[in-house]
């Protein structure tokens, strides 16, 4: 019975470590070249299925499950340099992980469910079923307070070099006089 367990762990260890190394690697890094969120997607999902397995050995409420996920969506709530091509790859790591870990069921069904997330990841962050031009947003902090029409743009693109199609306010700061803005321009996706 335990060499039974452990082969069922040893299969879905392997299950798991594979599909997020498509995942974080394959299909992220190699499209995104973002190291640090290749290493969050896989710690994530190593350590969700971890904590799956380890509830799952126990008998615990349902909504247990639910306030692991209300916790692990503080990532979102946290993160303001994570965009939404990565958290759809964070979320893909996270249900992988909590489907692989998930004690009790079948090895057949975890891999079906796993190959359905990774496969549906890789189909719509390529860019031959999606436009190879994508609108990137980022952060941009300007030191002083002037937001005067018109002025902000340009402003913008002289510092970063390169044409941008929008520009919002999203917070002025009086002291030191800094001017929090979001910008949006469009890239063409590798």
């Amino acid at each position: 019975m335990i060499s039974e367990d452990l082969a069922s762990f040893l299969l879905s260890f392997a299950l798991d470590l594979g599909s997020v190394a498509v995942l974080s690697y394959l299909l992220y890094y190699r499209r995104h070249r973002d190291r640090d969120m290749a290493l969050a997607i896989s710690a994530i999902n190593i350590t969700l299925f971890a904590l799956t397995g380890a509830l799952g050995a126990v008998t615990l409420p349902l909504g247990v499950g639910f306030a692991l996920f209300a916790v692990i969506s503080v990532i979102r709530l946290r993160s303001d340099t994570a965009g939404w091509i990565e958290m759809a790859y964070l979320l893909a790591g996270l249900g992988v992980g909590l489907i692989v870990g998930l004690l009790g069921v079948d090895l057949w069904m975890k891999s079906a469910y796993t190959v359905f997330l990774v496969g549906m990841i890789a189909l719509v962050d390529n860019s031959r079923f999606l436009s190879r031009q994508v609108l990137r947003t980022i952060s941009v902090t300007l030191e002083g307070t002037n937001i005067e029409d018109g002025t902000l743009k340009p402003r913008v693109e002289e510092l970063l070099g390169r044409e941008i199609d929008a520009v919002v306010v999203k917070n002025i700061q009086a002291f030191p006089p800094a001017t929090k803005v979001q910008v949006s321009y469009r890239e063409t996706n590798r």
